[in-house]
């Protein structure tokens, strides 16, 4: 697999896991390999009933987004290991609600480069 290629394929990912889980599809999204991690900056539609929680009551909807997050890593997770067969060490996301905008690093056990060839 070439290197544009896996960028494609963790963009899949990460937009069907999206997709699952809130039913919407990103706006657009941008994937860097760096060593053994790889950087997905995202933006994201935020859900109206989120959106219109956020405005009353901005600390019931941090945790809400906390749980959100912690799901979404698993299954990022879950997805990248099994359609990609890499080992991921850890995963690590962030949202601004304000922004609309997803960072999230994705740890691999080994330099994405030398897996993908292998691919």
């Amino acid at each position: 697999m070439q290197p544009g290629e896996f960028k494609q394929e963790i963009m899949r990912i990460n937009n069907a896991v999206n997709q699952e889980m809130f039913g919407l599809g990103l706006r657009w999204q941008k994937v860097h390999v760096i060593d053994d991690k790889v950087l997905v900056l995202a933006s994201n539609q935020r859900v109206k009933a989120l959106a219109t929680l956020f405005v009353k009551d901005r600390g019931a909807t941090k945790l809400i987004d906390n749980a959100l997050l912690d799901e979404y890593k698993s299954r990022i997770r879950s997805a990248v290991e099994k359609d990609l067969k890499i080992r991921v060490t850890a995963v690590l996301k962030d949202y601004d609600p304000d922004l609309e905008l997803a960072c999230m690093l994705i740890v691999f056990a080994e330099p994405v480069l030398d897996v993908i060839v292998s691919l």
